[in-house]
This record gives C-alpha cells, structure tokens and sequence, in this order.
C-alpha cells in the first residue's frame, strides 16, 4: 500500500461524472491526501507519485448497498436453499453458535474479498452482534479490512442458548457504547448505522424503540423490507408510514413485495432501496423491484447479500439483475404481440452501472464522498485492463464493462487515495491473514454445528411464515 499523499494516475481512460451521462475521457486524474484534486488532460508533471493506467479504463469504486459481511464464515453454503432454509438454519441456529473471533475473521475476510472485486464501498448489516464482544470484533474486523463502510448495527436478538443480551434495552446500551467508543466522528472511513429488526420477529413497538435508539444515535438506519410471500401480506412500508417511522434517508433491502403505492411511499419520504439480484431471485423473495422502483424516480441501489450463497462482486450482480429485469419486462409483451412490439430495451447499462456506483452512494447518504470521480470527492477508484483478447474490440466502454468485464480485469483498487489492490491481488501477506483466519473460523463452526445435524440441518415446513404469524402492530 502507497503511503504518499500524492499521486496521479496517467494515460487511462477516466469516466469523469455521473455514470448515467458521462464519457470516458483521456484525461490524468490527481489524487491529494486521498482526495481527487484535479481532473485534466496532462498533469505529468505535477511531483507526486505516477500510476500508470496506459490501457485501462478508470472507473469509480463500486457501492454496495446491501451486504452481510460475517456470513463470510460460510461462504457458499446456502448455494441450493430456499429462504425458509435460509432463516431457520443460518438466522435461528448458526449464527448464535458465532464468537466474537468468528465473527471478527468474517468481517475482515469479507472486506478483503469486496475490495478484491473493486467494492470500495459496502452497507454491512451486521446482525451478528450477539454481545459486546461480537460488537467490538464486528467494528474492528471490518476497519482492519480497509473497506468503506457504512456499519449497520443489528438489533436483531440471534436465538442463543445463554443470551448475553437479555432485553432489548441491553443491546441498545450496547449500541450507545460503540457509538461513543468507535464513532465518534462521522467523517470516517467506517460510519455507523443501524440495522432494525425484521416486522414480526418482535412486536412492533420495539420496532419503533428501536428507530427512535437509531434517531437518538443520529444514525443512518436500514433494514429487510417486504421480502416474504406469506398470508396474510405484511405491508411493511404501510406500517412504517401508519405510524410516522419512515425517515429520510432510510435504506430498506429487497422490498420484492411493495407495489407501486408503496414504492412512492418509499420515494416522497426520502429512502431509497437496495436490490440484490442473486439471493432474491434464488431464495423466493420474489422478482427485484429496481426497474419499477427506478420507473418511479426512487433510489435502487445494488447489493451481493451474501458470500454464504453467491459471489461478492458486482459485476456478477450487475449482469444477473439487468438481464432478469429485461427478460420479465419483455415476455409479456413477446407473449400478447410478439417480437415486433418489443422496442427499446426496458434497462440499459449506464442504468445499471450507475445503480453500482452513485446511487449506492446516494443511498448510503455518501454522495458527496463517493460513486463517482469528481473534484473534491475520496479517490475511491478502480483500474480495469481492457487490452485482453476478451474486451476487443471495444465499441462502448460502459457495454463492454456492465457486460463483459470480469473481476480477473481489476488491475488496480483505490480507497481513499490509498493502493488497496495492485496487479489484480491483495498483498500477499493481507490474503494469506484472511484466508487462514476465515478457514480457521469454519472449522470452529463446522465442529459446533455437526451436533445439530451440520450444515444441512432439518428445517420446518413454515419456519418464516410462523415467525411473522404473530405479528403485534
């Protein structure tokens, strides 16, 4: 990793602005005290450090908006679950049997793996904080990483047979304590948020108990918002706006189940949504809501999830959710009129890119800071090699990027000035760490989950849909 406060990056080719508009230009971009000083043609020769990015596309540092970074520890392990499976085993069993060192290797590991994939900026959930110690290891894993964060803290109460926290009002002391321990500061590279318990899990006045610990925090808040198919619907949004709780600048994951209604609700309050393609798709959340939400001016952002099911880099998801919106968009239309009456395609690729890039920043509230390379923001950067057998020709470098390009073209990563990633890999020395503590972390979990029946645990027919029956509003 560079220590100068100096540097310019030369000879590439740099998307300047709002990716939805913006062109690639040939231009060197000056990177100051982690900070993008300046954009122009020739700044060869300004004394500061030369990257050279001769033959690469300079993009800006993707955002995830939504991701659950300890879930690390069980990378791929829900490949072939539904989310009933997903809820019983992971949410009700595994993650109670996590310790503050398991969950300190998720985290790190976890970052590691987003900067690998040129996610520079991810919103992690951390519902993992199963008592102060968790809370701690969770904080320190993820600033160890290197990775910009906004740091949900989850109040969700993992199901524990010797719970440290014994009511809500001892994880909210906890919350109080780390924000006053680790984030006293709202300028840093790890911000802290709050991450709400799901509707129904507990009654919904600690729902709002826990916006108003997460207000009185001054904390940005997120949250699981209408993902589930059960009967009767539960409207989260409706709920929220019933009882005056939806707050600008609300970040609410996967919402499959609002219709337009509430989508506009979502929208005139100010909060944004996150999609994340992969797990909503395979798990039956139900179709992604980004092209109706975007139809109606509200902020989508896009997220991995979880590494415990697929890959951790955007460019995968980029391709799976414009490719999906295209084929549910179109196949109405093929079915009632045929090929003829298909016209312009319902999503484009700048869309898609910049749903990666500015509005994950958008709704993470880091506008100002990231998702786009301008003057006065973070040099949070990523250097694509497009001089490969696979990229040529290249016609539009937006296309050949949201569709082509892979994580093996990532040459070099940038978070806040800072070289994170060269040559396309970590230092050696930082993958070597994270490998060895995450392998180590799911033998430690492998052993204390074979006695339940390992990874494959039996799971009741209605394990979601008798978790959300009672719900008390």
């Amino acid at each position: 990793m560079s220590s100068r406060a100096r540097s310019v990056i030369v000879g590439g080719s740099v998307l300047v602005g709002d990716p939805l508009t913006a062109e690639f230009r040939r231009v060197d971009v000056l990177i100051e005290d982690g900070r993008i000083g300046a954009i122009e043609e020739d700044l060869s020769g300004v004394d500061a450090e030369i990257i050279d990015a001769a033959n690469r596309w300079v993009i800006p540092g993707f955002v995830d908006s939504h991701r659950h970074l300890w879930q690390t520890t069980m990378r791929g392990v829900t490949a072939n679950w539904n989310l009933n499976d997903y809820a019983w085993r992971i949410r009700s069993h595994f993650a109670g049997l996590h310790d503050a060192d398991d969950v300190y290797a998720g985290q790190y590991a976890g970052g590691l793996d987003a900067l690998a994939a040129g996610v520079t900026t991810t919103l992690d959930h951390s519902h993992i904080t199963n008592s102060p110690e968790h809370s701690d290891a969770a904080v320190q894993g993820i600033k160890d990483s290197g990775v910009r964060a906004l740091w949900c803290y989850g109040f969700y109460p993992s199901p524990q047979p010797h719970p440290v926290f014994t009511t809500p009002d001892d994880r909210f002391a906890d919350a109080r304590r780390v924000r006053e321990s680790y984030f006293q500061s709202d300028d840093e590279l790890v911000r802290m948020g709050a991450a709400l318990t799901e509707l129904g899990v507990r009654p919904f006045a600690e729902t709002a108990r826990e916006i108003a610990v997460a207000d009185d925090l001054n904390v940005p808040i997120t949250m699981h918002t209408q993902c589930l198919w059960v009967q009767p619907a539960v409207k989260d949004v409706q709920l929220y706006a019933q009882a005056g709780l939806l707050r600008e600048g609300q970040i609410h994951a996967h919402a499959n189940t609002c219709d337009d209604t509430d989508l506009t609700m979502l929208r005139d309050a100010g909060c944004s949504i996150a999609t994340t393609p992969d797990t909503e798709l395979q798990m039956g959340c139900g179709y992604p809501a980004f092209r109706r939400a975007t139809a109606l001016g509200l902020i989508a952002g896009i997220g991995a999830d979880i590494v415990s099911n697929n890959s951790g880099d955007l460019f995968t998801a980029m391709r799976v959710l414009i490719q999906h919106e295209r084929g549910a968009a179109l196949q109405p239309v093929l079915e009632q009129s045929g090929l003829g009456a298909v016209g312009e395609l319902p999503v484009s690729t700048r869309q898609i890119l910049r749903a990666a890039t500015l509005l994950g920043a958008k709704a993470l509230g880091l506008e100002s800071v990231c998702g786009s390379i301008d003057v006065g923001k973070a040099a949070d950067l990523v250097l694509l090699r497009n001089d490969r057998l696979h990229l040529r020709p290249i016609i539009d470098p937006v296309d050949s990027i949201v569709m082509q390009v892979t994580t093996r073209d990532i040459d070099r990563v940038l978070v806040n000035g800072q070289t994170v990633v060269q040559n396309g890999a970590l230092p050696a020395a930082v993958e070597r760490r994270g490998s060895e503590l995450i392998d180590t972390a799911n033998g430690r979990l492998a052993d204390r989950i074979a006695p339940l029946g390992g990874w494959q645990l039996a799971v009741p027919a209605n394990a979601v849909d008798d978790a959300v029956a009672s719900l008390d509003t």
